[in-house]
């Protein structure tokens, strides 16, 4: 500041500082709402996943009442359509893998895409399959959000899937008429097998909860903020004295 000069006035400071602290902490709120929501999220996923397994008709009404069905464990009887497996570009054990995916038909008429688990890159062809009647138990998989950005399409024709659409794979799976879609994938347990190949995924949520985090760093910078501008008031304070 030059000479003679008067000092900035206090009041802008101030004004700017109560509007910047009022920001950060309404975004440190936010984050622990959102903390909240997503504990609350975890536990009923954990609480589907931990109740005994219900018929594919239940879980396919719970779905029309609106309820959540991530992770409902569901248990029935069908047999797979093993001429129509899809397979799901993915990994395995850190290198590339593959998804299988096979159409069931379950004893009371339901269509449903079961994932079957994974496979490395060389047993693509030569994972076992299962035929005849069987039990095929596993959780529900909603996969709501459909392709990512980045996600190309997907390429029946070529067998070669890049992100869940459980219609097509349906409608591609030439089913007898009159069957009823199942919406939702179905993803076997790893104790529901007995195959070596594909192998079944403990199921996991994948919800990142980062939000006590954020909600720490945004208070963090409001606190940070109000001590920085209180020094700087405060010299500002003293000049304007002189």
């Amino acid at each position: 500041m030059r000479p003679h000069e008067r000092p900035p006035r206090i009041w802008p400071v101030v004004l700017a500082t109560l509007v910047g602290v009022a920001i950060l902490l309404w975004l440190g709120v936010w984050q622990v709402q959102r903390l909240h929501w997503k504990e609350g999220l975890l536990a009923q996923l954990a609480a589907n996943a931990a109740a005994a397994p219900v018929d594919l008709s239940t879980a396919a009404q719970m779905a029309a009442d609106g309820r959540d069905d991530e992770f409902v464990r569901v248990r029935f009887s069908g047999q797979y359509k093993n001429d129509a497996w899809k397979k799901m570009i993915s990994t395995y054990d850190g290198g590339q893998g593959w998804t299988i995916m096979t159409p069931a038909i379950s004893d009371d008429g339901w269509a449903v895409i079961v994932d079957r688990g994974r496979v490395p890159g060389q047993r693509l062809e030569h994972f076992e399959v299962v035929d005849g009647p069987t039990e095929i138990e596993g959780v529900i998989r909603t996969y709501k959000h459909g392709p990512g950005y980045f996600d190309p399409a997907n390429d029946p024709k070529a067998n070669l899937w890049f992100w869940w659409d459980v219609k097509g794979m349906l409608d591609t799976s030439a089913l007898a008429p009159g069957l009823k879609p199942f919406p939702y994938v179905v993803q076997l347990l790893p104790e529901s097998t007995k195959v070596e190949f594909p192998r079944p995924e403990e199921p996991k949520a994948n919800l990142a909860n980062n939000h006590l985090g954020y909600a720490i760093t945004w208070f963090g910078l409001a606190l940070t903020l109000i001590g920085v501008s209180g020094v700087y008031i405060y010299d500002l304070r003293k000049q304007r004295r002189r």
